[in-house]
């Protein structure tokens, strides 16, 4: 098997899944987008499109060149079909471990051995996804952030049984990508979420207690510690219900002090999940 990426499966056609296909194919990597519906997958095609268009608009790259990156990727529904050929398989699917076992189960037993599995969890254990397959060597944590295409940071995180040249492979190919891969060992939320978890909880809790408006802790916060976003900016741009996930799985591995607060679970069962349904905190 060739060292050198040249083609990846990515399944999973949402805004990080569809986001992750972009930037490979940017790089010169075919890419097969696979998902279980076609409205997935026109979804993820359509938001790769307007982001080509944009660009071709805004003049950062030629309409050639977006039509080049564009043939690069092959959306696809036929899982068996599109783990031919590939490399690397990247998961980019609901942030459920139960679902993300069943998947690789299944992709370890369509895939050739010599196939790396990598998973874009946010916060999940790399050894427990490892565990359903017979690859758990070749099973690196590949941990993206929004918007992929921007965003310069990879979290590269090793499970108990990962071998260091795959590791490195994947290393490798975030460098190819444009990316800056910071390992870590693993442990729930890796670096990022188990921080970002706290800071975004801690927030709502202000919220929640009246302590201050939401505009208002937005406003102080990228006043008085320089951040781009506001968390309550960031939580409607992530997406409520990732982020009750994230936050329930943390707590569920370190205890009650990381438990969401009530305001952030009422949310999302009144169905108020940020930018994606035009009203989290903010109306959009």
């Amino acid at each position: 098997m060739t060292t050198e990426i040249t083609k990846v499966v990515v399944v999973g056609a949402g805004t990080m899944g569809s986001g992750i296909a972009l930037v490979l194919a940017q790089a010169g990597i075919e890419v097969n987008l696979v998902d279980t519906e076609q409205k997935y997958l026109d979804s993820g095609e359509n938001r790769i499109r307007r982001f080509l268009e944009g660009s071709v608009k805004r003049e950062k790259m030629t309409q050639e060149k977006a039509e080049e990156i564009m043939n690069l990727i092959n959306p696809m529904l036929d899982l068996s079909n599109a783990v031919e050929g590939i490399q690397i398989v990247i998961e980019a699917i609901v942030e459920d471990e139960l679902t993300k076992k069943a998947l690789f189960k299944k992709l370890d037993d369509l895939c050739d051995a010599g196939v790396i599995f990598a998973s874009n969890t946010s916060a999940i254990s790399i050894t427990e996804l490892a565990s359903v397959t017979k690859r758990k060597g070749k099973f690196v944590g590949m941990h993206f952030f929004n918007p992929p295409t921007l965003m310069k940071l990879v979290e590269i995180i090793k499970g108990e049984q990962s071998e260091e040249i795959f590791v490195e492979r994947i290393k490798s190919l975030c460098v190819k990508l444009g990316k800056i891969p910071i390992p870590s060992n693993e442990a729930p939320g890796f670096i990022i979420n188990r921080l970002l978890w706290q800071f975004l909880n801690e927030a709502y809790r202000l919220l929640e207690s009246g302590i201050a408006e939401a505009k208002h802790i937005d406003e102080a916060v990228k006043l008085g510690l320089n951040h781009p976003m506001g968390p309550f900016e960031l939580s409607d741009y992530i997406g409520l219900d990732v982020l009750l996930q994230i936050g329930e799985y943390i707590s569920e591995q370190l205890g009650e002090e990381y438990t969401p607060v009530n305001l952030l679970k009422l949310m999302v069962d009144e169905g108020k999940l940020g930018k994606k349904t035009g009203k989290g905190f903010y109306d959009y």
